[in-house]
């Protein structure tokens, strides 16, 4: 009954929203008005969506404190992301894809604007599964219910609020998922100290899994175009600095937590992790006190909503893109609208067919990060190419990365580093040779 209630509550705050939007500016950038408070909050409850937290303390259950590297990685990113704000708040933009078409122009803008939205379909998905799988336990549904409940409830509320509700609330759905989190970190506090785990790095995460974890989600969280739409919706860059700030400052204490967890579970559950349930919930389900557990999954949900709005909207102002050249009109408002019902139903049926989030994850974010870092980084930075060989670049990039993540192991892994070198070696010979016949 509580999340049914929870779900009508979440709906209303969208309702409210709907009635307050004045236009495009307030739909995609939150009218580019946010405080530090609210932009951390917001990157924060986005970072920490259910494929960061369920997924992080998953991995830890299976590869003990390595489990740590998926937010570290995250925290390294944001780090490497201040020095380039100077850059970034130069740009009057609502989103990546116009940051990118600034800089190579209207055909890579176009090409970023179809292909992200592919690649992030799996990220939306995550969040579903995870929701999904909070909801069965709060409820007597079963998954494929479960996940058309929480995919419907995620796509009226970023159909409604739009930008203005997510920067709004995301604050306040943060502190849900920091209560619920460190209230079962304490409650377990006693049983963690005098346990053992995998080392940060040892045989089941070696440093090939590091460096390619730091090359696939830490650039992500550093041209990323999820952070990017957090940031867009800043007052100012001194607004930036300080919610970067902030929000480094809890990922990294948060990425141990969620390991201590995971470490806990592998010894007090004492059995292979598998099925739909994940540790942290058969943790609430069987170690944790009424209150405690309650608090954990609405926090959880909290995690979940405020990262599916987010890249719902996302991947569908992006997609939008592919016929406007920039979100600066209300025609742009209405078909960002139809698109987060396409891409949410598209999403809700990756969410049935694949039941583990954080594979959902790293393989959408592997796409991208193969395709588009390398360009985005030297585009921000200065660097200038013909459109051709910038697609191409993005086009092979992104190529590789999908194959690497799909053979898995150190092989996929090489795979996936060499899609970062052929990126760069085709933007740089692109360049030479462009410059030669000028």
């Amino acid at each position: 009954m509580l999340v049914f209630l929870y779900f009508i509550l979440i709906l209303v705050i969208g309702g409210i929203s709907y009635q307050k939007i004045n236009g495009h500016k307030d739909f995609f950038i939150a009218g580019k008005n946010g405080n530090s408070l609210e932009i951390a909050g917001s990157l924060l409850a986005t970072i920490l969506g259910s494929s960061a937290i369920l997924g992080s303390v998953d991995s830890a259950y299976e590869i003990g404190w390595a489990g740590s590297w998926l937010l570290l990685t995250a925290a390294l990113g944001l780090m490497l992301l201040y020095p380039f704000l100077k850059y970034i708040a130069k740009f009057q933009n609502y989103n990546l894809s116009e940051l990118l078409g600034d800089i190579y122009g209207i055909e890579v803008q176009i090409l970023a604007s179809f292909v992200i939205p592919i690649a992030w379909l799996g990220v939306v998905s995550s969040q579903i599964i995870g929701a999904a799988k909070i909801v069965m336990i709060l409820s007597s549904i079963n998954y494929i219910e479960a996940v058309i409940l929480s995919g419907g409830v995620f796509i009226i509320y970023t159909f409604l609020g739009g930008q203005l509700s997510i920067i709004k609330t995301d604050f306040f759905q943060l502190l849900f998922i920091l209560v619920g989190v460190l209230g079962t970190f304490f409650y377990i506090g006693e049983n963690i100290k005098d346990i053992e785990g995998l080392g940060i790095v040892n045989e089941k995460f070696n440093y090939l899994d590091v460096m390619v974890l730091i090359l696939t989600y830490s650039t992500t969280c550093l041209v990323g175009p999820d952070i990017y739409s957090r940031l867009f919706c800043a007052k100012d860059i001194i607004v930036m600095k300080k919610a970067l700030i902030i929000t480094v400052a809890i990922l990294v204490p948060m990425a141990f937590i969620l390991s201590g967890i995971g470490i806990y579970g592998r010894e007090v559950l004492n059995e292979t992790h598998t099925g739909l349930k994940s540790v942290l919930l058969l943790i609430a389900e069987r170690k944790l006190n009424r209150i405690t557990s309650i608090f954990l999954y609405f926090g959880l949900l909290s995690a979940v909503i405020s990262s599916a709005d987010t890249t719902l909207l996302t991947a569908s102002s992006l997609f939008t893109q592919c016929f406007f050249k920039n979100l600066k009109n209300e025609r742009s408002v209405l078909v960002t609208r139809y698109m987060i019902i396409f891409l949410g139903i598209i999403s809700i049926g990756i969410a049935l067919y694949f039941k583990s989030i954080l594979g959902s994850l790293l393989l959408a974010i592997a796409i991208y990060s193969g395709a588009f870092i390398v360009p985005a980084i030297l585009g921000i930075l200065g660097f200038r190419s013909r459109k051709e060989v910038v697609i191409t670049a993005i086009i092979i990039g992104g190529m590789l990365a999908f194959i690497g993540k799909i053979i898995g192991g150190d092989k996929g892994n090489y795979i996936l580093i060499f899609s970062f070198i052929l990126n760069f070696g085709i933007l740089l010979i692109g360049k030479k040779i462009t410059t030669h016949y000028k």
